[in-house]
């Protein structure tokens, strides 16, 4: 009787924590959007969550400014850093010490001191906002990090003549 209990909370608790079929829709929307959607889509889920926000107490460094994406993607990374550090950086940004993209935002993934490098990587400030919309819709931690797998890193065919043991 006990196993089925538990096997009974567990199943209750493990789908009280997956996207329903609607939200699944909305997930896979946001992954085939292109970067100006994202933009568009996560200046407005901002917006919507922090109305009353004192973005300028964030004290940007000007090349923030850049462009709407990149403003976008730090004011994520000020407000939802705990997300971000979760989220594995798939541009080639470990090659100069990074451990998560919360790294391409601030200097040793520590919020507070800016860094650049998010600046000149749309991957780095794509991931920001689809990290940040599939929070903000109610995606798990584990469906946020296999949504940038798939994203990031798609399946190839074994080329012909390839064996692997």
């Amino acid at each position: 009787m006990l196993s089925f209990l538990t096997v009974l909370l567990v199943c209750v608790s493990v789908s009280a924590f997956a996207m329903d079929k609607e939200q699944e829709k909305e997930f896979h929307r946001i992954f085939v959007m292109s970067l100006d959607e994202l933009t568009e889509y996560a200046r407005a889920a901002l917006t919507k969550r922090y109305p009353d926000e004192k973005w300028e107490g964030h004290r940007f460094p000007d090349y923030v400014f850049t462009n709407e994406s990149v403003e976008a993607a730090y004011k994520i990374a000020v407000k939802r850093p705990e997300l971000l550090a979760k989220i594995h950086c798939y541009c080639p940004c470990e090659q100069i010490g990074h451990k998560n993209l919360l790294h391409c935002f601030f200097k040793n993934g520590e919020p507070g001191v800016f860094e650049k490098h998010a600046v000149f990587c749309t991957i780095c400030y794509g991931e920001a906002m689809l990290a940040f919309l599939w929070a903000e819709l109610g995606a798990t931690d584990q469906e946020i990090i296999e949504g940038m797998k798939k994203r990031f890193v798609p399946e190839r065919p074994i080329p012909e003549g390839i064996t692997y043991p």
